[in-house]
Formats: C-alpha cells, structure tokens, sequence
C-alpha cells in the first residue's frame, strides 16, 4: 500500500491540487475579512470563529469532492486505471490507498488553514469567543468528522464526473444540512456531524450568529460526531473498496 499511496502522491505532483491546498485556506479567509471587516471591530474579532465556520459548512465538502473528482479524472484521462490492472495488486487495497492519499491531502489543506489563522491572529484579534488552541482542535474535528465523505465522494465522481460530486457534496450540507440541524434528530444527516460541533466549539450558531452569555456548550454533540463520522467512514470506504474492484475489473 506504502508503493501505491507513493505513486499516486508522485502523479499529483504537477496537478493542480498542489495549488488548491494554499488556494482554498485563502478564499476561505479573505471572504471571511470581507463579511467581518464590514461589520465592524467587534464583528472583525470574529473573523477566525467565522473562518471556522463556512469552512465546516462550505470549503471542506468542497476540497474533498474536488479532491476525490480530479484524482479519478486523472487516472481515467492517463490509463483507466490499466496500471493497477497490469500489476498484481489487490484493487481493494488501491481503493484504500487513494481514499488515504485524499485524506492526507484534506489534512494538509486543513493545517495550512490553522497555520493562516495563527498569522491572522497576531495582526487582528482574533479569535474572540474562544481561544486559538480551540480554532485549531475546531479544524481537526471538522476533517475527523467530514473523513467519510472521501470514499463517497470517490464512488460518486467514479459513477458519475467531477462536476456533478462537487455539487452534490456542496449542496447537501449548504442547503440540506443547515435545515436538518435545527431538528433534534440531526444526527441522521451525515453531513450534521461537522456543522454541530461548531456549536459548541466556536460558541457561534451555525448562521454564524455568536450565542448569548447564557449559552451553555453541549460536548455531547461533539462526541456525538466523532462516533458515527469514523464508523461511517470505516463502512463506506469498505463499501467503495469493493465497488471499485468491481468497476476496474
């Protein structure tokens, strides 16, 4: 898996996903600036809880269905996949090794928006509701929880194309997700499970909107999110390993 997972990291090496994982942290802050730096002080010291926020509702569903669609589309436009095919290789472990190399690459695009908001922070301050360690734990959970979309978003741009997963893997959580997270069963939505642990740990609505002082934080919705995004992700990948040795056989 070590000589798979090296191989396809070699293959993107001139792609333009090198460029995304520095492009997408960018958007991300700057059109966060825009909305804060229009409100004011106050709202600008927001600016990183506000960052954190459209990236768990917007810019992660977006990087890994763009992700996930550009390593297929390469590998179809290059050979179809008769590399693996003209090897002895088992296609379930390749499957494996490519929803690893598009978690690896999230991850990367993750820290680089932490280390961007750490530089942030030291020329405007913010954060304000929590502290900067709480930003960075924020991001991580968010990729932790968002980790089961990768072998769906590889199944669905496999079954279909590129352009179709990132409209799907954007639309969801953008207009179904939002909606479905006020309901108390929220958790029956997979794509819930990185937007309600916003609550608790940037002390903002999902709207973006800070709570009051009377807010009290409930953790259990973090817990929550870790235990069905990393079992979700466990059977889906499982699930497209299989699909995938079916379709390239």
């Amino acid at each position: 898996m070590k000589q798979i997972f090296l191989s396809n990291l070699f293959k993107l090496k001139n792609t333009s996903i090198n460029k995304l994982i520095f492009l997408f942290p960018i958007i991300c802050i700057m059109l966060s600036l825009l909305f804060s730096a229009l409100g004011g002080e106050s709202i600008l010291r927001l600016t990183a809880e506000t960052t954190v926020n459209q990236w768990g509702i917007i810019w992660i569903n977006v990087i890994i269905a763009v992700n996930s669609g550009l390593l297929n589309k390469l590998e179809l436009d290059s050979n179809k996949y008769s590399f693996y095919l003209s090897r002895d290789v088992d296609l379930k472990k390749v499957e494996y090794t490519r929803v690893l190399l598009v978690a690896f690459i999230s991850l990367i695009t993750s820290i680089m928006l932490g280390l961007m908001l750490m530089v942030l922070g030291i020329i405007i301050p913010t954060p304000s509701l929590v502290s900067m360690s709480g930003i960075i734990v924020t991001i991580f959970l968010i990729w932790l929880t968002s980790l089961w979309q990768i072998p769906f978003t590889l199944w669905l741009s496999r079954k279909t194309n590129l352009y179709f997963t990132i409209i799907i893997n954007t639309i969801s959580p953008l207009i179904i997700g939002t909606s479905f997270s006020l309901l108390d069963n929220w958790y029956m939505f997979p794509y819930d499970w990185s937007l309600k642990l916003l609550e608790p740990m940037t002390r903002m609505r999902i709207n973006g909107i800070p709570f009051g002082a009377e807010y009290i934080p409930d953790y259990s919705q973090i817990f929550i999110s870790l235990f069905l995004g990393i079992i979700f992700f466990i059977l889906l990948s499982g699930l497209s390993a299989i699909s995938f040795k079916k379709q390239v056989k």
